[in-house]
């Protein structure tokens, strides 16, 4: 959520004064005229509709979200749920209880020191998950999971549903168990977008898993529980892979359980114009989660309508995976609400896009549209035409450029460290960063670099994409071994760094999620001149600067700090830095999703204002046993540095549409035959038994990039490069480096 829409949010919420009948009227009559040239008059074909049959019934139900997850607005899921089991005659609450440990992260936790972290930040997520969250978060939150449990014991509900996100699935288990040990007879039942991925570990205690959308299943579960139903294993309800709800007409989001004024926007609410996603970017889930579908502009307003009149809420932010997947019925949406007189302030995700013109963002601006979501992903359009962005850098500047006329704020996701992605591609993202940051960018989402999601198009194609089917001290590694988690580890740590850099450099200020311990810890850069900031073009460059001729995945390790080292030159002049990392600081701020900590590096660095520099850099990588790995050593187990990964035979909807358009050489349905997975696990052990990236390096040397078109680094005679002895491996067949340079001993 961005800074722009808490300027939206009000101290008390109040409804909207209504019009008189016959001014709602005419309006009603004007907003159908306004919209008929862009809104399909039917629904679209092949939905399937929700029932809903009223009906007085016993059996109640309680819907929970634990954190950690969006503060800022009342959860639209859980309203839009129990809005659909309300109207069938269910006695329904819910409960936020995310909001509420939010609060008092921010009133108790936070302030008095209670954790070693920040919470609600992206750069945080991590700290949710496993150990950590036992170790650290549980002890802080676990009074308030007991009250909800309490509270949820004195309702004596029949039913009691989680929505799991991954990083709230730790305290949804804690409190699942904790109801059925309280409440043995209660049906707990779990859904949202956790449970859809294929690697759900499906608990005792889970009596209905629901996976897919939950409108149609919940009413199925509580009508089961209704009627007596018992089933002495978990019930799983999988959506059928075809089917897409319709999400035209149903039931008013409920939100009678939800108080308002405990969220960041009191008078603000999610909804959605669409579901599912029309785009097909190889590096996504979500996309496969279940298959587009438009809602109409008409009901849409509809529901926002009542809202506006009967809650006063006046700030939407749409939970679409793509708000502008349909341009002619988001047209009709903005245009329906200016003749509808609606007050209204809205963002969501969105695509960049060619075909929204200056004119269309003219309209979306009149209609409300204050900022997009953007998932710019890359600056680079091979790396985005490998993702299949389907749009180009050019019309992606011309979107913010547009943007900027009308006063539409551009919110801007980002992925460095895509499998394809070399050093000129990572340096053509910081490009387009710094050139558009005038643009009315007002949010860079920097991430935390790609990770290779099973149910993804790369998942199920990796080699398509330079992806080796092995994971690296469990990370991904590219398939020529040029790229692994240290290689991203250090893309998005100096992105971070880079970002720290456009500070005092942009109309207005970028938020961005600030990593404090980098300028503390891990750099320390001084700029020969804070005032020095120039305007720079696209370029292509050699970042291969140092030619040690280690190994593939040295070779490209020792170059990975140039293009940040060379674009914050560009943009900021001459500077003097120096850029650690080690296990101590790098395990702390980014966790072990990168590996177990095996990097050891200082590098200085000092270039002058027209471009000579000098360079002192002291890499050392080890090799060492990952700790983190749980298999158990050969021969009872296959514990390695190499983690052989196949994602062929996964079964989830999620999976098969992903797998059909990534289009692998094995069957569709079946995955890869048992020779082909044997030959997989035979990959594993002989590169576990023959590869050792260790490598130490000392490089010194001075450049001068006044003139870089004929730019040429001579190898210093101080550069000296000792690799541990051990035996070379054989060339695997599959591989396209030549592996025997992995292991020789340089002096």
């Amino acid at each position: 959520m961005d800074y722009t829409l808490k300027d939206f949010a009000v101290d008390k919420l109040e409804a909207k004064e209504r019009p008189t009948e016959d001014i709602a009227d005419a309006r009603h009559r004007s907003m159908m005229e306004a919209i008929a040239p862009y809104a399909k008059q039917t629904v679209q074909k092949n939905l399937t509709p929700v029932y809903v049959d009223y009906k007085t019934r016993k059996t109640k139900l309680v819907l929970v979200l634990c954190p950690e997850w969006s503060p800022f607005m009342p959860p639209f899921s859980l309203a839009r749920l129990s809005g659909i089991s309300k109207s069938s005659g269910y006695e329904t609450h819910v409960m936020d209880l995310n909001v509420k440990a939010y609060n008092e992260y921010r009133t108790d936790w936070k302030p008095n020191n209670k954790l070693p972290f920040r919470l609600w930040d992206p750069t945080g997520s991590w700290h949710w998950l496993g150990d950590t969250y036992m170790k650290d978060i549980h002890p802080v939150l676990e009074p308030l999971l007991s009250k909800a449990v309490d509270d949820i014991v004195a309702l004596n509900p029949d039913v009691v549903g989680f929505s799991i996100y991954y990083i709230s699935e730790a305290p949804s288990k804690w409190m699942c168990k904790e109801l059925k040990r309280r409440l043995p007879n209660v049906k707990i039942a779990v859904g949202g977008p956790n449970v859809h991925n294929s690697w759900f570990k499906i608990e005792p205690y889970y009596d209905y898993v629901v996976i897919g959308e939950g409108e149609a299943n919940l009413l199925y579960l509580l009508d089961e529980v209704e009627d007596g139903i018992v089933h002495n294993e978990t019930k799983i309800l999988n959506q059928p892979e075809d089917q897409r709800i319709n999400i035209n007409g149903l039931p008013m989001p409920d939100y009678e359980s939800i108080d308002f004024s405990q969220y960041e926007l009191p008078n603000g609410v999610n909804s959605e114009i669409s579901r599912g996603c029309t785009a097909k970017c190889t590096f996504c889930e979500e996309t496969h989660f279940w298959k587009y579908r438009q809602r109409q502009a008409v009901d849409l307003i509809t529901e926002l309508e009542w809202l506006y009149y009967n809650k006063g809420t006046d700030v939407v932010w749409f939970i679409d995976s793509l708000v502008n997947g349909n341009l002619k019925e988001l047209r009709a949406f903005v245009k329906g609400v200016v003749a509808k007189d609606l007050k209204i302030k809205w963002t969501g995700y969105a695509r960049c896009d060619g075909r929204m013109d200056l004119e269309y963002m003219q309209d979306l601006a009149a209609g409300g549209c204050v900022m997009f979501n953007y998932g710019i992903e890359s600056g680079s359009q091979k790396v985005l035409d490998d993702m299949s962005k389907g749009v180009t850098i050019a019309e992606m500047e011309q979107n913010f450029i547009d943007g900027k006329k009308v006063g539409i704020w551009a919110s801007t996701n980002w992925i460095v460290g895509f499998p394809t992605e070399d050093f000129q591609d990572y340096a053509d993202s910081m490009t387009l960063l710094w050139r558009m940051r005038n643009n009315n960018i007002n949010n860079a989402g920097l991430g935390v670099g790609f990770s290779q999601g099973p149910e993804t198009i790369v998942g199920q194609n990796p080699h398509r994409y330079n992806l080796s089917w092995h994971k690296y001290q469990g990370h991904w590694i590219t398939n020529d071994f040029t790229m692994g988690g240290t290689h991203v580890m250090t893309r998005v740590k100096t992105f971070h760094m880079f970002a720290d850099f456009l500070k005092g450099c942009t109309d207005i200020p970028i938020g961005y999620p600030v990593r404090t311990s980098l300028a503390r810890d891990h750099y320390k850069i001084t700029l020969n001149n804070n005032n020095c900031i120039r305007e720079i073009e696209y370029e292509k460059f050699d970042y291969n600067i140092i030619k040690p001729n280690i190994n593939s995945f040295a070779d490209t390790l020792v170059n990975e700090m140039w293009p940040f080292f060379r674009m914050l030159w560009k943009t900021r002049g001459g500077y003097t830095a120096e850029v650690k990392f080690n296990p101590d600081i790098d395990l702390i701020e980014f966790g072990s999703q990168f590996g177990p900590g095996m990097y050891n590096a200082v590098y200085k660095f000092t270039i002058s204002d027209e471009g000579k520099w000098d360079a002192d850099f002291d890499i050392k990588f080890d090799q060492i046993d990952n700790n983190f790995d749980d298999r158990l050593p050969p021969p009872e187990g296959r514990k390695g540095p190499f983690y052989a990964q196949d994602y062929s035979r996964i079964q989830a909807n999620t999976a098969k549409r992903a797998r059909k358009l990534a289009k692998p050489d094995w069957d569709l349905e079946l995955g890869r035959n048992t020779q082909d997975f044997t030959d997989l696990l035979n990959e594993e052990q002989l590169f576990n038994d023959t590869i050792d990236f260790s490598f130490k390096l000392h490089w010194v040397d001075s450049g001068d990039w006044s003139n870089y078109t004929d730019y040429e680094v001579k190898v210093s005679d101080t550069t000296s490069v000792v690799i541990p002895e051990k035996e070379a491996m054989t060339q695997a067949e599959f591989v396209s480096i030549d592996i025997s340079t992995i292991k020789i001993k340089t002096t």
